[in-house]
């Protein structure tokens, strides 16, 4: 995600430092060089049988605006539900490793259950790493395996669905600490509750990650832009005349963009630069938990890279 400092209106026209534009520049360009050419021939060889009105261009492009208004609408709507998703993570694995202190307790200190409670939310953490790892297609392995025992490590990165392994095992840290008595029946409901929740979030980015908008939707999009965008100068050398490069450049960059940027964030856990910052969200609910449990083993905050948070 990119992080910008509050910056003037002119120099904010010419940033283009993690935008759309780095992408689709040289199809603006090979844009803008078709339509000097048709400018170049038709005031220099007066050619008319080739040329179009601008009426189709303007019943077209109202209903391209729609069109990608729309595509860029639900792209839109994927990327802030999954920050949503993450900002619930964060609050989840917040409440359990709370919660792990407030309702797993036993009479008197027991060595046993702050062991216990130690490895409960170091197993929290190593669930938001996997998660992101397998959002982003990674091996989760570098992070998590130092919130794991070496048993569960191996059994974790022999499964096929890393996040999935770990909910079972916090499934099974639930179940011993009813069995020792440090959890009460009528508490347990309530950490369940949060691992549920955490199954739930994990489905959901499931959800997003796999169904990408319609292929067939995203292609007839992409091929409207692009006939649309090399013969405009067609339908505008008769109005436009040698200034027509310079109106279809400005046209092109519009509905160009606007095609890139639907692409761009329909995805939002990449690592592209408009992406959610999932590793920076990783680490600061790993600060967080360990700060909870009082380890000395707290990393520093992740900052931002040439102002891009990853």
């Amino acid at each position: 995600m990119i992080i910008k400092e509050r910056v003037g209106w002119l120099r904010l026209l010419f940033y283009f430092r993690g935008t759309s534009f780095e992408k689709t520049w040289p199809r603006i360009l090979v844009v803008t060089a078709v339509s000097v050419i048709v400018t170049y021939v038709e005031l220099y060889y007066n050619i008319q049988n080739y040329t179009l009105t601008t009426t189709p261009f303007t019943l077209i492009g109202i209903a391209l605006g729609i069109f990608l208004g729309f595509r860029n609408s639900a792209a839109y709507d994927r990327f802030w539900e999954g920050r949503k998703l993450w900002g619930a993570l964060v609050n989840t694995a917040r409440t359990l490793a709370r919660q792990a202190y407030s309702l797993i307790d036993a009479r008197q200190d027991d060595t046993a259950l702050m062991d216990f409670r130690g490895k409960f939310v170091r197993r929290v953490i190593a669930f938001v790493h996997a998660l992101r790892c397998h959002l982003r297609h990674e091996d989760p392995a570098a992070d998590i395996e130092k919130f794991l025992s070496q048993q569960d490590f191996t059994t974790v990165i022999a499964s096929t669905h890393r996040p999935l392994a770990i909910l079972q095992q916090l499934g099974r840290d639930l179940a011993h600490a009813r069995n020792q008595g440090w959890l009460h029946e009528l508490n347990a409901p309530f950490i369940d509750a949060q691992l549920a929740e955490l199954s739930n979030i994990l489905g959901a980015c499931e959800r997003i990650n796999n169904t990408p908008i319609p292929f067939t939707y995203s292609i007839l999009i992409h091929r409207i832009v692009a006939v649309y965008c090399f013969f405009l100068p067609f339908g505008l050398v008769e109005v436009s005349g040698i200034l027509t490069p310079a109106v279809v450049l400005f046209i092109s960059y519009a509905f160009l963009e606007l095609d890139a940027i639907g692409d761009e964030i329909e995805n939002p856990f990449g690592k592209d630069p408009n992406d959610l910052p999932l590793s920076t969200i990783s680490r600061t609910i790993e600060i967080n938990l360990l700060e909870l449990i009082d380890s000395p083993e707290r990393p520093e905050p992740l900052k931002p890279l040439d102002n891009i948070l990853l």
